[in-house]
């Protein structure tokens, strides 16, 4: 049996992975509040070089909800992050194109959309329902009435 998520870094691309890590430290002294951090990371691959990843930190001392969620076709990526400060009120959005213009932005999630659909294998339901990688409330991105969470 290969081990697909290695297989899948090394050039063989004929399979699905998921792999997934998260940490969570708590420390409560005396009256003060909770200090809480939070981070997870899963990375979803399919055939044809298609892959998904989630970053998710949320740290209670700092104030700090960050979500990044990359989607790649083979060497290019679009991968989106918002962060959120919820001591200041702060919001920021980014966008990072690797091998892609900011012109090529839309063509190129329907590409990977596209791509996405065609596995016999519901490629969104590689990752486990209970995941902590899930997005934040303040951080989701608002959606059209009846569509899908990517």
């Amino acid at each position: 049996m290969r081990n697909t998520s290695w297989d899948s870094e090394n050039g063989n691309v004929n399979g699905h992975s998921f792999s997934s890590s998260s940490v969570m430290t708590y420390t409560k002294v005396g009256n003060e509040p909770p200090k809480v951090f939070q981070a997870c990371s899963s990375t979803r691959r399919a055939p044809g070089g298609v892959k998904e990843t989630r970053q998710a930190v949320k740290d209670s001392v700092s104030g700090l909800e960050k979500l990044s969620i990359g989607h790649h076709i083979q060497d290019r990526a679009h991968i989106m992050e918002k962060k959120y400060n919820n001591k200041t009120g702060a919001k920021e959005f980014n966008q990072e194109f690797q091998n892609l213009e900011d012109s090529e932005a839309e063509a190129f999630d329907k590409e990977w959309k596209q791509k996405v659909s065609t596995f016999k294998c519901d490629f969104m339901s590689l990752e486990p329902r209970a995941s902590t990688c899930r997005e934040h409330p303040r951080l989701a991105t608002k959606r059209e009435p009846g569509s899908k969470r990517q």
